[in-house]
């Protein structure tokens, strides 16, 4: 009876499928278009066997190169690629399993993604940033913040130092500096706490150190006539509270000089987090509570993650991933 080979490992099992075909007589320039297919796959997502890859990995990949420019009738010669490797892989190994099947290539005029790619969000977020700016460390901890913990807009604006509760003001949203956490008192008393990448912390943290710069004298203490000011975490080059207004236009900005042509608005920025986040865990049920949302599709209510899962779903995200390598963002 013949013996079912052992599985290798992903790389060794490309390099195998590679041999194969070039025992069948295919041409140098098919072999190596076959070999770019399949490296684009596996450079973006580096998993150990080829068992481990599943539809949204390839989904998102070829979300993530539709956005990087690649045009849909590519995209579609890459995703055949793909599934030429795991028929191989499934024939060879007796796998019996493809994740290729039921993923479907853009046709036509494919709308253009609503998120960015991973490369893209490198290269906003690590633009470089003079630490001596005011300005330029308040908009770098915004961006972190949008990115790392997937916040909307109205809520980074709402967003105080700390919570504070006088005569005629109340706080809804704020940071906790001790760990590492968004607290937001939604509507309806639905309170949500949100993870806060380290690389965002460290945003944060440069921030408040150049704070006081924007900070109206008028306005420092709680008892001031714009408590409002002295409360919020992210101001305005006058001294007020931010506007929605110049964090769109001081975003947009950033990616004109990063080379990002596209428009890039708060929002994109949340469901790029979102994206990135589901690529990795693909629990959509964890990031639908990130999020603040209510229901997952429809109807169907979403289950509570006690703090140890969130936090061990944070861990997914790409931010998180690096956060032991050395920061050169500022």
């Amino acid at each position: 009876m013949n013996k079912t080979p052992h599985l290798p490992n992903t790389e060794a099992a490309v390099t195998q499928w590679l041999q194969h075909l070039q025992t069948k007589g295919l041409a140098k320039d098919t072999l190596a278009a076959y070999q770019r297919d399949i490296t684009h796959l596996i450079t973006r997502y580096p998993l150990p066997t080829p068992t481990s890859y599943e539809q949204n990995h390839l989904r998102f990949a070829l979300g993530q190169l539709h956005g990087a420019g690649i045009q849909p009738r590519s995209l579609a010669r890459m995703l055949s690629a793909w599934r030429n490797f795991f028929n191989w892989l499934s024939e060879h190994y007796q796998t019996g399993y493809n994740p290729a099947i039921g993923v479907h290539p853009p046709h036509g005029n494919y709308p253009d993604p609503k998120i960015l790619s991973i490369e893209q969000t490198e290269l906003l977020l690590n633009y470089p940033v003079d630490p001596h700016d005011p300005i330029a460390v308040r908009d770098q901890a915004i961006f972190e913040l949008l990115y790392s913990s997937g916040l909307r807009l109205a809520e980074i604006m709402a967003l105080d130092v700390q919570p504070i509760s006088e005569p005629g003001y109340e706080s809804h949203c704020w940071i906790n500096l001790e760990d590492n956490e968004v607290e937001i008192q939604a509507k309806e008393q639905r309170q949500r706490t949100v993870p806060i990448g380290s690389k965002a912390m460290l945003a944060i943290k440069l921030w408040l150190a150049q704070r006081h710069h924007l900070l109206l004298s008028e306005s420092k203490n709680a008892s001031s006539a714009n408590i409002d000011a002295f409360a919020a975490l992210f101001l305005g080059s006058r001294g007020n509270r931010i506007s929605p207004r110049v964090i769109q236009k001081q975003l947009q900005q950033r990616a004109l000089a990063v080379g990002i042509t596209k428009p890039v608005y708060p929002h994109r920025l949340r469901n790029s987090f979102a994206n990135h986040l589901l690529e990795s865990s693909n629990d959509v049920r964890g990031v639908q509570q990130l999020l603040g949302h209510a229901q997952i599709s429809s109807t169907q209510s979403l289950s509570q993650l006690n703090p140890e899962q969130l936090l061990q779903f944070m861990q997914a995200h790409p931010k998180r991933k690096k956060a032991h390598e050395p920061d050169t963002e500022s």
